[in-house]
């Protein structure tokens, strides 16, 4: 199955930027410098296999390619969604919400996209290094 998108801007990166953090993420990945993803740290869904509902690295700040968070399929593309539909999002968050997750402090601002993520979030996100980060790769 393919899956295709069209990008836009998120958290103030361009479609552009934010493509050219992919390879260093995979580089990353294949190195070892980043664990495999493999449980997601909204929903804490660990997939039997890669190929049902995966887990990949999702950005907030992209200034940061090291810093993102393993997110499955389905979370994230709520995730993405909640700007046009924020119904799925906050019950999504309500029911994996503890008060201290970093999805939590998530905006709902479409103004967001546009916005550099220092605007939107000054005092930044719970990181992924502090927060689920992903397994550590065998």
């Amino acid at each position: 199955m393919t899956w295709r998108f069209e990008i836009g801007w998120y958290n103030g990166w361009s479609p552009q930027e934010r493509l050219a953090v992919i390879p260093r993420q995979r580089a990353a990945v294949r190195s070892g410098a980043i664990a495999t993803p493999v449980t997601c740290s909204i929903c804490a869904n660990t997939p039997p296999s890669p190929s049902d509902n995966p887990v990949w690295l999702h950005d907030e700040d992209y200034a940061d390619p090291y810093g993102a968070y393993p997110v499955c399929r389905r979370c994230h593309r709520i995730l993405h969604e909640r700007f046009e539909q924020p119904e799925p999002w906050l019950a999504l968050v309500g029911r994996h919400g503890t008060g201290d997750q970093w999805f939590e402090a998530l905006t709902m601002d479409p103004a967001s996209l546009r916005q550099p993520f220092a605007v939107t979030y000054p005092h930044g996100l719970i990181s992924a290094h502090d927060d689920w980060s992903a397994s550590p790769k065998p």
